[in-house]
């Protein structure tokens, strides 16, 4: 089991003085609560988000090792919320008549996780769940990293990421980017599209081994990269490598969506701190029975790099 918030200086800090509390140099850290309230809103920079998970490890019964583990991730200001969340699903019960049980006694079965469901759908907390063991030397790439999350997601979702050998989509985007200077720099170093209306849209999904290549056609301009599985500290992120660049993905699956989260960055395969990684809306939906997709990228400090939302409809299905 592990919890924990972001950035990660964040958590090593409140580690090091809950320490001091722990070896009684200090008597409380209560006193600390405004400065540090008001630190954190003052100082925003980097991620605001925190999560957890909690990892079983076991058997089948025919002996088989099997490892299955329950995520939660909470953008914004939403994770805070978690703890006091179990106090108005009590209440929801007891308004449907059924009150917890007088005296003391064990609380494990008073809350399922069902009757958070509603109340994360109000916040963007998001949960999901893998079971690793089972033979992932086949399936594409997503489905590995997703494990049984991969089933949540909308048909059309995964049929596009199935990719056997090789996959073609067409359709159309509109296209934004950033006005300033370095905006234009950093655009048109990774060769992202000119802003446009309903541009022509071609992507061919290239699977090779354990690795994925994605060609993206705007209009008349094109850019691509490569996608593999983590490794390490980006243990089931997906990394997608732009030239110098790797950034590692959290996939996160609903059955609405497949949204896509930066949780690491390289240059030259060197850590970059978080601070200065991308960050955006990035997710796949669909609608009217097809496949969508809502790409943004910022960079903090300079704003909008580039920003496109479209939709694709294969046109050559895997072989």
């Amino acid at each position: 089991m592990g919890a924990g918030p972001v950035p990660e200086i964040l958590h090593i800090g409140l580690s090091i003085l809950a320490s001091g509390v722990r070896f009684k140099l200090l008597p409380s850290l209560s006193f600390m609560a405004p400065i540090l309230h008001r630190a954190i809103n003052v100082l925003r920079w980097g991620e605001h988000r925190g999560g957890m998970f909690v990892s079983i490890e076991g058997t089948t019964t025919d002996g088989a090792a099997v490892t299955r583990s329950w995520h939660l991730l909470a953008e914004g200001d939403d994770g805070p919320l978690i703890p006091s969340m179990a106090i108005e699903a009590i209440i929801r019960r007891c308004l449907d008549g059924e009150p917890p049980a007088a005296g003391a006694k064990s609380a494990v079965k008073e809350l399922e996780l069902e009757d958070y469901v509603t109340l994360f759908g109000r916040r963007a907390i998001f949960t999901g769940s893998r079971e690793l063991g089972v033979d992932l030397s086949n399936p594409p790439l997503y489905e590995r990293t997703l494990g049984s999350a991969w089933r949540q997601l909308p048909r059309k979702i995964r049929d596009t990421h199935s990719v056997v050998s090789t996959l073609t989509a067409e359709g159309q985007a509109d296209v934004d980017r950033g006005v300033n200077l370095l905006s234009r720099i950093i655009g048109w170093l990774f060769k992202f599209p000119q802003p446009g209306r309903n541009l022509p849209v071609k992507v061919q999904f290239n699977s090779e081994g354990r690795r994925e290549t994605w060609v993206r056609h705007f209009g008349t301009r094109s850019f691509s990269s490569r996608q593999t599985e983590g490794a390490g500290r980006s243990d089931k992120l997906v990394e997608e490598k732009f030239g110098a660049f790797t950034f590692g993905l959290a996939l996160v699956a609903s059955q609405e969506r497949l949204s896509f989260v930066v949780r690491r960055s390289k240059f030259l395969g060197l850590p970059m701190l978080m601070a200065w990684a991308p960050f955006g809306n990035c997710f796949e939906f669909v609608a009217d029975g097809r496949f969508n997709f809502h790409i943004e990228i910022f960079v903090p400090l300079v704003g909008l790099i580039v920003r496109y939302r479209g939709l694709l409809v294969p046109i050559v299905e895997n072989h």
